[in-house]
């Protein structure tokens, strides 16, 4: 298994040492959805097409308009985000609202478990601004090696 995730993309617009890439179209994390054995996740993704899907990065490379680029993350990196964002904002909310009904009185428990779930929600949205998304580890920005010869690799800032 590899210990990566790569998604191919055109650079779409730079300036000020910032890129906008566009992802190819019908890509997904394995590389192996179609075959025996893979995930399956093109289908899941075949569901939502819609408009093209663009990303602003940071341009550690000088690249330019039109040239083809490989984004590159770790194979666990989205699962770990996934779990301390969605997982423990989850999990905030249901304490939140459980502690909430436990400290009300009964004549207002349903009123301190909404109060408790929004303390937990807001609790979880802290925990995201300020140490889930400050901890993501870097996206690398490759150039695809058959459009210049050789591979440069940069990192996200």
């Amino acid at each position: 298994m590899s210990d990566t995730i790569e998604a191919r993309a055109q650079v779409v617009r730079a300036e000020g040492g910032r890129v906008w890439v566009r992802l190819d179209e019908g890509q997904s994390g394995c590389g192996r959805c179609h075959e025996p054995g893979g995930c399956g996740g093109t289908q899941l993704t075949d569901i939502f097409k819609g408009r093209p899907r663009e990303y602003l990065l940071d341009d550690p490379l000088g690249l330019v308009a039109g040239e083809r680029v490989r984004l590159v993350i770790g194979a666990g990196v989205p699962l770990r985000m996934a779990l301390s964002s969605y997982g423990l904002g989850t999990l905030l909310i249901l304490l939140g609202g459980a502690l909430g009904a436990w400290l009300a009185p009964a004549a207002w428990a349903d009123l301190g478990v909404g109060v408790g779930a929004l303390a937990g929600g807001g609790l979880a949205g802290v925990n995201y601004r300020f140490f889930v998304h400050r901890r993501m580890p870097p996206l690398v920005i490759v150039r695809d090696a058959w459009r210049c010869g050789r591979e440069q690799a940069g990192q996200r800032t």
